[in-house]
C-alpha cells in the first residue's frame, strides 16, 4: 500500500503544479496603450507603467535542467533596469509573443 502512495503522491503533485500554472496564466493578461503597459498578474496588484520608462520585452532566462517545462512567460524591462514578469503574452491588439508586443511598443512610440 505504501508503494502504491509513493507512486502516486508525486503524480498528484505535478498535476496540482501544472493545473496552477495554467490558472494562473490565463487569468493574466498585459495591454499596451498609448499612455503605457498595464501587467495584471493573477492575485496580483495590477501594475502600470508609463510608455517612456518601457524599454522592451523579452523572453526570461532559462534557469535549471527543467527549464524546456516553463510555460512561455515574458519580462517587461523598464528604462531604470526594473523587470516585471509578464505572465500572459498576449494583448488584443497586438497579438501574441513578445516579438509582437515589442512591435507595438514601436508603433506607439
Amino acid at each position: 500500500m505504501f508503494a502504491f502512495f509513493a507512486l502516486i503522491l508525486p503524480i498528484v503533485l505535478i498535476a496540482a503544479a501544472a493545473i496552477a500554472a495554467t490558472i494562473s496564466i490565463r487569468n493574466s493578461s498585459v495591454r499596451v496603450t498609448s499612455a503605457g503597459v498595464e501587467v495584471a498578474n493573477y492575485r496580483q496588484p495590477v501594475q502600470q507603467v508609463p510608455l517612456a520608462q518601457v524599454d522592451h520585452f523579452e523572453p526570461p532566462a532559462p534557469v535549471g535542467w527543467l527549464s524546456s517545462l516553463r510555460p512561455k512567460t515574458g519580462v517587461l524591462v523598464c528604462a531604470d533596469g526594473s523587470r516585471i514578469v509578464v505572465r500572459n503574452l498576449t494583448d488584443p491588439e497586438a497579438g501574441r509573443g513578445i516579438d509582437a508586443l515589442n512591435d507595438r511598443l514601436t508603433q506607439l512610440r
